[in-house]
């Protein structure tokens, strides 16, 4: 959409209907924002006119709304949220925390951080040599950082070091390593095992 802020208008037309509709909302780029309000400035009657109209039309749509609450689990999910973003650093010391055995004989984990709003959890796993994690599906992007050992795939082999990502809506092969290995993962807790 351009805008002429030069132009002398003598009727409104599709164009200037649409940009003070969308200017009256506040819906308009910044740059041509910037340019009509200099055409407005500049003292076009027929745009003043168009955004009065429509601010005024605005305004009476929203003074005949009824007030409607947010529904008690939304109130409480942002409240949740602002006081999250509010709170303190995170901090898990190396002590802290304690493994826990997973359904996979060999690998245990130790949950460093969750993020319920939007499942996403960082942890820390140890895989004993020759365990096996099964195929998997990732909700969203998984990072998978190598701490010690090695960490193989059917294609390739992550060693003390490597660092990987999976993007979103992948599938990842079952998951093997040769000497025991130890992790930091970040993904997501509705990822879907495959087998």
């Amino acid at each position: 959409m351009s805008f002429d802020p030069s132009a002398q208008h003598h009727t409104a037309n599709d164009e200037i209907h649409e940009v003070a509709s969308l200017y009256s909302l506040g819906l308009l780029d910044p740059e041509l924002a910037a340019g009509f309000e200099q055409h407005l400035e500049g003292g076009c009657p027929v745009c003043e006119s168009e955004v009065r109209g429509f601010t005024e039309a605005t305004a009476e749509v929203i003074a005949a709304l009824e007030y409607a609450g947010p529904p008690e689990r939304v109130r409480e999910e942002l409240l949740t949220r602002i006081g999250r973003s509010a709170s303190a650093a995170v901090i898990f010391r190396a002590g802290e925390g304690e493994w826990q055995e997973s359904d996979f004989p060999g690998l245990t984990f130790k949950q460093l951080f969750a993020d319920p709003s939007t499942g996403n959890v960082t942890s820390l796993i140890r895989m004993t040599a020759g365990a096996v994690y099964p195929p998997h599906r990732h909700f969203g992007a998984e990072h998978c950082y190598v701490l010690e050992g090695d960490l193989v795939f059917h294609d390739h082999t992550l060693h003390a070091g490597d660092f990987e990502v999976a993007a979103e809506d992948t599938d990842h092969s079952p998951v093997t390593t040769r000497h025991g290995c130890l992790l930091l993962i970040m993904n997501n807790q509705r990822d879907q095992l495959l087998a």
